[in-house]
């Protein structure tokens, strides 16, 4: 059988004298990802590698890894650290996109560490993280927006790594789904398999030497995704041979919100306990929400009417706290909102709370 063309290109450019090196150099990733358990993600699909092996071997900036090395750190300080680790075993759950579900609970469980006189632990069970402050508790179950924006991702970054000018694009708030679980494989090896022929990129460099963006070719029946090739002279810039458009944003964010709670209300045993939860949500994978979300706080600071309707929490959730924070970063008033039922918990934690409650009530503007 064919090697996936996808699967060959991983191969040549992930380095495994950068993935052995970085696991010697960090304690706590050496502790956690043990180089044979992660170097046997190579022979499985869709990905053929594991999500951190990839990033230990390809990526260039350290401080992502001291950063990611210290969240850990700290999340094994928590009580319950060896059984949330046992959920997180690194063979079973190394899809790339793992990576930002794994890191979005190290950040939150971080986040509400640093708050001085609250006690915060893994849980044993059902949501990811238990809260306990002046005798009330609550519960924090985390969720990354993923949907296709984790499949887009890791194509760009080996796009990038064939060449740094060959670029990944969709219309922003409108439909976009490309092949997922069965159908990943197939689609990223149809994909791919151009550029295993040196001459193809070859050529459409020198052809956007003349004009670009130059296409590249997408395999059929996939809507709303592009590739091309970037130029390095702007006065060769040919308008129009890219979508230059956004469906609408209001409409959006609430899709956004509803398939997130819609996702976690009735999952991981959150309806298993009237216990009070909050969902954290990290939309750091979606520009597509995060050109929307400023958009809606422009119209906000405008004072112009854009109303988002939130969808009904139910009985299972008590909140959101949504934020797109970035890998390096840990959720904060900057980054983040807040959006709570009356007299939740929370609100007496820190002052922190109440303000980016303030920002939650001003973004849905109700």
């Amino acid at each position: 059988m064919t090697e996936p063309a996808h699967k060959i290109l991983v191969r040549k450019y992930l380095d495994w004298d950068k993935v052995r090196d970085r696991l010697s150099r960090y304690e706590y990733i050496g502790k956690h990802y043990n180089l044979k358990v992660i170097q046997n993600c190579s022979e499985t699909s869709p990905y053929y590698c594991h999500y951190l092996a990839w990033r230990l071997g390809t990526w260039e900036d350290e401080k992502l890894f001291v950063f990611f090395n210290e969240l850990l750190k700290q999340g094994s300080l928590l009580p319950n650290w060896d059984n949330k680790i046992k959920a997180e075993d690194p063979l079973k759950r190394y899809e790339y996109e793992n990576f930002f579900s794994f890191l979005w609970e190290l950040q939150v469980a971080k986040f509400f560490s640093e708050i001085e006189g609250i006690s915060v632990e893994w849980t044993l069970s059902g949501p990811d993280l238990k809260i306990n402050s002046n005798g009330k508790t609550f519960y924090i179950e985390c969720y990354t927006f993923t949907k296709s924006f984790g499949i887009e991702s890791f194509i760009e970054e080996l796009l990038t790594k064939i060449h740094p000018n060959i670029r990944t694009l969709h219309t922003p708030c409108i439909k976009f789904s490309l092949p997922q679980n069965a159908d990943t494989e197939k689609f990223l090896n149809d994909l791919f398999s151009p550029y295993l022929e040196p001459r193809f990129i070859d050529k459409k460099l020198k052809e956007a030497e003349k004009e670009w963006p130059v296409l590249l070719p997408i395999p059929q029946g996939i809507d709303n995704f592009y590739i091309y090739v970037e130029g390095n002279n702007p006065d060769k810039y040919i308008p129009g041979r890219l979508p230059n458009a956004s469906g609408g944003t209001e409409n959006y964010l609430a899709v956004c919100f509803k398939e997130a709670v819609n996702a976690k209300k009735d999952s991981n045993k959150l309806s298993d306990t009237n216990d009070t939860k909050i969902l954290a949500i990290n939309f750091l994978l979606s520009t597509d929400f995060q050109g929307a979300a400023n958009r809606q706080n422009q119209l906000n600071e405008l004072n112009i009417s854009a109303p988002i309707t939130l969808c009904d929490f139910g009985n299972t959730i008590d909140g959101i706290l949504f934020s797109a924070c970035g890998i390096d970063d840990i959720p904060s008033l900057e980054n983040s909102y807040l959006r709570v039922k009356a007299d939740h918990p929370i609100l007496s934690l820190d002052k922190k709370f109440n303000l980016l409650s303030a920002k939650g009530d001003r973004f849905f503007k109700q």
